[in-house]
């Protein structure tokens, strides 16, 4: 059974609510507080998705402990999600590989549990998505320092991928992610695989507007993997099954 999505037997509305249905599929995202481009990321699957609706809320991007996260915020945010009664729950941030991936599996664990619908977030889809391919020596583009992006190199290790050229862009304030370009991110992109030869190249953060790259609209022939595009498309295949299910 996939680790980043887990079919969960109890769904739908909690106890003595009525059974209604809007007859339309739908993704509950967590977004940290500063987050300035993920909500375009939606749109822009949702053009071609218009049976879909994207339900957000936010929790604080500071003040979480060192080695996971604030569930007392998660809590607040999956019980207002709850309301909109989604059918998948996405945390769009890529803290976890930092933290190593266990604690955005515990996280995914608790949102399951608050809400009956499977919960998956952006730093398990990527490993997902990096396995399904056959991905394993990529080059990263991290937001952070230096050594923020040593941290990730050793985290990803760990997992069976290994980051064989990288670039640290230096950025620590996370609203000041979202002014980087795509011609910024591409051109570093260019230079890592000049330096080497990975798989597919990721940009790691859900505030750097990788997703115009990994769409396609690139001259690379690097595969450019775009960390806020990952956990949508987990959401999405989730949705996908569920209705391939639903006719089957």
């Amino acid at each position: 059974m996939p680790e980043t999505i887990r079919t969960l037997t109890s769904s739908g509305p909690q106890s003595g609510e009525a059974a209604v249905t809007t007859g339309r599929q739908t993704i509950g995202v967590v977004l940290p507080s500063s987050n300035r481009t993920v909500e375009r990321v939606a749109h822009a699957f949702l053009k071609s998705r218009p049976g879909v609706d994207v339900c957000v809320a936010r929790v604080p991007y500071g003040g979480h402990p060192a080695s996971g996260y604030d569930l007392e915020s998660f809590r607040c945010a999956a019980a207002l999600l709850r309301d909109a009664r989604p059918d998948v729950v996405l945390w769009n941030a890529t803290r976890g590989a930092l933290l190593g991936f266990d604690p955005d599996r515990a996280l995914c664990a608790m949102l399951e549990d608050m809400l009956g619908v499977p919960a998956t977030t952006t730093s398990l889809a990527t490993l997902e998505t990096l396995r399904a391919a056959g991905s394993r020596r990529i080059g990263l583009i991290a937001q952070g320092d230096r050594n923020e992006c040593d941290k990730l190199i050793d985290t990803f290790g760990k997992e069976g991928v290994t980051v064989v050229e990288s670039s640290a862009l230096g950025i620590s304030d996370n609203f000041a992610a979202a002014a980087v370009t795509s011609e910024e991110l591409e051109k570093v992109a260019f230079d890592i695989c000049q330096k080497s030869a990975p798989d597919c190249i990721i940009v790691w953060s859900t505030n750097l507007g990788g997703h115009s790259l990994s769409m396609g609209q690139t001259r690379l022939r690097t595969p450019i993997l775009d960390s806020a595009t990952i956990g949508f498309t987990s959401a999405f295949s989730f949705l996908d099954r569920v209705e391939m299910g639903a006719h089957a």
